[in-house]
């Protein structure tokens, strides 16, 4: 009799598995594995590698790609690996902007970017240093790269998208995401501080890049388990897993009307984590002698207080040279717009053009509200009447 109850409930939990998107609830290494190749490999290393971030932009270059609409794309990059835009110059640039795909400007034209609008509305040269995929690990060692390349720098903008709290921890990120570039190790935070890439020498061979991988999957915040017998103990461990929780579940909670990132911004390691990187980012600042900003930017409408009410419960555990703000507190976004595409909050695009002007737009009002030290010589005119978090 209990072997036969066992056994229903393996078998329950074997088509739980199979019925429930299996790649997402256990482990996807396989698949990942599968898709290496040495060809792949030496590509990889030789166009975008970076034996401490991960990967970088690399220039001069242009490419074009096809957005989310079909739409081709032209992306300009200049020999720093920065995106260009209508009269940027590298040499006058007043501000530096780092941060992931959002910051970059994924999916609009060159002069249609937030760094490119911002630009246009302060009446400075800004350099857009954002990367697709990076988290706030990677934009604060590549901030700390460039940051000699522009020496009239006074201000340096840290855009952190509300999901970026889910690259933070993340060491792989076919960890985190399977369909993810395949050679895609970085650097990652943990413990309150960042545990650096491996090295260049996991580009060396394909077995000694796999022995790497083999351990991030083993190991990162976002770990899942194998799908094997006992199916029924698998299915457990992956209900219990960080991914389950702060990502399945907290999508279903979002369904209810909950905030979408409401439960990674409370989880206490990546609150201790995130506090930790703010904290060296203004520390660093102040050696550099520029103003930090960090600006968090919501997804969608699906999420627009997670990152307010983390910077009203932690303010006092974080560097006050730092100034922080949250897009989301702009008033009379038109969400219905703020991406090019969206449905039912799954199938979501970039920005729009519409949406990258509201995040230059506030960034803009932010730095006319707070008390900015060393202003460049566009943000002076704007004021100063003191700090006003937003």
């Amino acid at each position: 009799m209990l072997g036969f109850m066992f056994a229903l409930l393996e078998l329950f939990a074997f088509v739980t598995a199979k019925l429930v998107d299996e790649d997402d609830l256990f482990d996807a290494r396989q698949s990942v594995f599968d898709r290496y190749s040495a060809t792949g490999l030496a590509e990889f290393r030789a166009k975008v590698a970076d034996p401490v971030i991960g990967w970088r932009n690399t220039g001069p270059a242009v490419h074009e790609e096809d957005n989310c609409l079909g739409r081709p794309i032209r992306y300009s990059y200049d020999a720093a690996g920065a995106r260009t835009y209508d009269g940027y110059d590298g040499r006058q640039a007043e501000v530096i902007v780092v941060g992931d795909s959002y910051s970059n400007g994924r999916e609009v034209a060159d002069n249609e970017t937030y760094p490119a609008r911002l630009a246009e509305l302060l009446g400075v040269s800004v350099a857009n240093h954002g990367v697709a995929g990076y988290g706030p690990t990677q934009s604060l060692l590549y901030l700390q790269q460039n940051v000699s390349r522009y020496p009239r720098a006074r201000v340096i903008v840290m855009g952190i998208m509300y999901e970026n709290l889910y690259r933070m921890v993340n060491s792989y990120r076919p960890v985190l995401y399977s369909g993810a570039s395949d050679y895609a190790l970085k650097p990652y935070m943990r413990d309150g501080r960042v545990v650096p890439h491996p090295g260049s020498q996991v580009f060396e061979s394909l077995e000694l890049f796999r022995r790497a991988a083999q351990k991030a999957f083993d190991e990162d915040f976002w770990a899942r388990p194998v799908a094997r017998f006992p199916y029924s103990f698998a299915l457990l461990e992956s209900l219990t897993s960080n991914n389950f929780k702060y990502r399945k579940l907290q999508r279903e909670f979002r369904k209810l009307g909950k905030p979408e990132y409401f439960l990674i911004f409370a989880n206490q390691d990546v609150r201790l984590n995130l506090i930790a990187l703010l904290n060296e980012y203004a520390s660093m600042a102040r050696e550099w002698g520029v103003q930090p900003a960090v600006i968090f930017i919501p997804r969608n409408r699906f999420d627009t207080s997670s990152a307010a009410e983390f910077i009203a419960e932690h303010r006092a555990s974080i560097d006050s040279h730092l100034l922080m703000g949250d897009v989301a507190r702009f008033p009379g976004i038109a969400w219905e717009k703020f991406n090019l595409e969206e449905s039912d909050g799954d199938r979501i695009c970039h920005p729009s053009p519409y949406g990258y002007q509201i995040i230059a737009k506030y960034i803009t009002e932010f730095f006319a509200n707070s008390e900015v030290q060393a202003a460049p010589s566009g943000l002076s005119a704007l004021g100063r009447r003191g700090m006003r978090l937003q």
